[in-house]
């Protein structure tokens, strides 16, 4: 079986106590389209792989970038 990626788009809004807070802008698939949906500069785009479990815990989002500038950072 193969896995497919799938592409979120999302709004990054803050940190908060436990993590990043954000907006969820829509889910496509491919990485332009998710591209294609950033707006501003808080705009973030990340690959999730398809029919997987992800962590529990908080972690890191392999792949995750910001198209139009690094707010996070």
């Amino acid at each position: 079986m193969s896995t497919q990626t799938i592409w979120v788009a999302g709004k990054h809004r803050g940190v908060i106590e436990n993590g990043q807070a954000w907006d969820l802008q829509g889910v496509f698939d491919s990485e332009a389209l998710a591209e294609a949906a950033c707006k501003t500069p808080e705009d973030f785009i990340g690959p999730v792989a398809l029919n997987t479990p992800l962590p529990q815990e908080a972690t890191s989002w392999p792949g995750v970038r910001y198209p139009l500038g690094d707010v996070a950072g």
